[in-house]
């Protein structure tokens, strides 16, 4: 290709041509540039008719001066891809990147509550990947009780996910104060929209599973279906909800419990799956249960002040009427009229 970077002495790139050094609108250094690019775009225009006819019914043309090198190949087709290849890197290095259109996005709304702690958007990711997903209202549920943020980088997903349940998108959408409908404006490629949908009467809820009266008895129960060995399969998905629905505080139980009890064939595959979610749903609550409690804000008690103001009498002026004070009134001078 060294050919190509060789200043003709005529024509468009020698002294008088337009990129000649005495030219009025270039100079030297910029013909190689101009002969590659040319080049470059006569080769290719070459090998794609060959391509799209096929070697065998219209021969591959010779390459032009500088591009030899890479038509060393005896089979047609290999030679042809190879010189396309070599025209593709040479097109490639010698584009120059457009700028970067300017982008004015409106900021996003500031939310002051505590940032999700690491192990809880851990956490939120593994539900939001399938993993216990009957737990996720629950996972919303301990989120807006500690009065903490949603983890930012799990929002695109939770909108999206949303899109076909409104009821989860109203929940996402409250405790994203304002954020969803921001990314919504902001990123439309994701489709998502930016108020939020509204539930209907069909729509199913989000809810936690409806927490049973006796935790301790729902406990004894389950395991004891393991004890009896009756606990196939298919009774597998009936005692993951009851797992999810009863007081976190009997967790700790179950999952000892469950752990005792020896291997059988019989109820194996339900025993690790129940005790999976238990474990699962015991470290999300020790995980919420270790965010420190917000300081509520310190209510000040004024006591109101209550000044008492002496009621004075009016003095009597010295020339006011007074019939105990008048002369003329005494009774002891008696009437001299």
């Amino acid at each position: 290709m060294s050919d190509l970077f060789v200043d003709h002495p005529t024509g468009p790139t020698g002294p008088t041509g337009p990129t000649g050094s005495t030219g009025s609108t270039g100079s030297t250094s910029a013909a190689p540039a101009v002969l590659l690019a040319a080049s470059a775009n006569d080769e290719w225009a070459a090998l794609v008719g060959a391509a799209v006819l096929g070697t065998d019914r219209r021969p591959v043309p010779d390459p032009l001066p500088g591009w030899d090198a890479w038509a060393r190949a005896t089979d047609p087709a290999v030679a042809l891809l190879d010189r396309a290849a070599a025209v593709v890197v040479a097109r490639r290095a010698g584009a120059c990147p457009q700028p970067r259109p300017p982008v004015t996005l409106p900021a996003a709304p500031v939310d002051t509550r505590p940032v999700c702690p690491a192990a809880c958007a851990v956490r939120l990711a593994r539900l939001l990947s399938g993993e216990h997903d009957l737990l996720l209202p629950e996972w919303f549920e301990r989120c807006e009780t500690a009065g903490i943020q949603l983890p930012w980088a799990s929002l695109p997903t939770l909108l999206l996910k949303a899109r076909r349940n409104p009821a989860l998108d109203v929940v996402v959408r409250r405790l994203a104060a304002g954020r969803a409908s921001w990314l919504a404006d902001v990123v439309p490629e994701l489709g998502v929209k930016v108020a939020r949908s509204a539930p209907t009467a069909s729509t199913p809820p989000f809810t936690t599973p409806l927490r049973p009266p006796d935790s301790g008895a729902v406990v004894t129960s389950i395991l004891n279906v393991f004890y009896d060995r009756l606990a196939t399969w298919a009774n597998a998905p009936e005692m993951r909800v009851a797992a999810a629905a009863i007081d976190p505080a009997w967790l700790p139980s179950l999952v000892v419990e469950l752990g005792r009890i020896g291997f059988d064939p019989t109820v194996e595959r339900t025993r690790r799956d129940v005790l999976a979610i238990a474990e699962f749903r015991h470290e999300m609550h020790r995980e919420f249960g270790a965010i420190p409690a917000i300081p509520a804000t310190p209510v000040i008690h004024v006591t109101p002040v209550i000044s008492v103001i002496p009621v004075i009498e009016p003095h009597e002026h010295p020339g006011s009427h007074d019939p105990s004070h008048d002369p003329s009134h005494d009774p002891s001078l008696g009437d001299h009229s």
